[in-house]
């Protein structure tokens, strides 16, 4: 009998091992899940990851050879929270006015710096936009030189859930940022 107890006591400290470092890896797993992915490395990967969601399809397919300053973040949703994708670089000027001509002709509507919710606060028919995940950490707005193309975007009519996609010119900076939220 003692046998037996001691048996059941080894098995059931084991399961609870078991249990404990399982509970302790879905907790790590979901943490880093949750962690924005900014090396620029996994660019592609991350564009194949979004591809079937339809709001990438303006990104360039890899970053331009001829680009600088790169800066890269994407988080994928999660439950209830939004997912972004962010691809920042510095162009040479003749190209970037070439994207800024395109993105004047096919936004649906623009600002000039600031967040997200501008349009929507500022007139009836705003639309959302995007936050500055690849500008300098503690940035909530855009600078005013910064003009933020909105190609699209739709919402539920309390924008619980939503989308945007579009692009960021700054052609005071040579800069270019292609972005899409999805929450």
């Amino acid at each position: 009998m003692k046998r037996a107890l001691k048996w059941i006591g080894r098995i059931l400290g084991a399961l609870v091992l078991v249990a404990v470092l399982g509970f302790a890896w879905m907790v790590y797993s979901f943490n880093k899940a949750l962690e924005p992915i900014e090396s620029v490395s996994k660019y592609e990967e991350v564009l194949a990851d979004w591809k079937a969601s339809g709001l990438i399809d303006h990104f360039p397919s890899s970053v331009p050879a001829n680009a600088r300053n790169v800066k890269f973040s994407s988080c994928p949703s999660f439950l209830q929270g939004g997912g972004h994708v962010q691809l920042r670089m510095e162009l040479p000027a003749e190209e970037l006015k070439v994207l800024y001509n395109h993105a004047t002709e096919s936004a649906k509507q623009h600002q000039d710096g600031g967040n997200s919710v501008t349009l929507i606060n500022e007139r009836d028919d705003g639309l959302w936009s995007t936050h500055p995940h690849t500008l300098a950490k503690g940035t909530y707005k855009f600078p005013s030189d910064y003009r933020i193309f909105i190609l699209d975007a739709a919402g539920s009519g309390d924008w619980n859930h939503g989308k945007s996609m579009g692009m960021v010119v700054s052609l005071q900076r040579n800069e270019v940022l292609y972005y899409t939220e999805d929450w």
